[in-house]
């Protein structure tokens, strides 16, 4: 999450330039999910990290989210 986190704050910084014109700023979104508190096989982390990315864009974009745990 750190890293993401880290990584989003510096895109952001960036200036991005086309035929002489700015871009703009770039926001970036991250799923994250933990081995083995998100799932114990690479599906498993990726589905939890695709539920936990589309949350984020959800709730704004520019954002890391991290899966939420659900206790059986």
């Amino acid at each position: 999450r750190k890293r993401a986190e880290s990584l989003r704050e510096d895109v952001k910084r960036l200036e991005v330039r086309y035929q002489d014109k700015s871009l703009g700023a770039i926001s970036l979104s991250f799923g994250v999910s933990v081995y083995p508190d998100h799932g114990s096989s690479p599906e498993a982390l990726l589905r939890a990290a695709d539920t936990a990315l589309y949350r984020a864009k959800a709730e704004g974009r520019d954002r890391v989210v991290t899966q939420v745990l659900i206790k059986a």
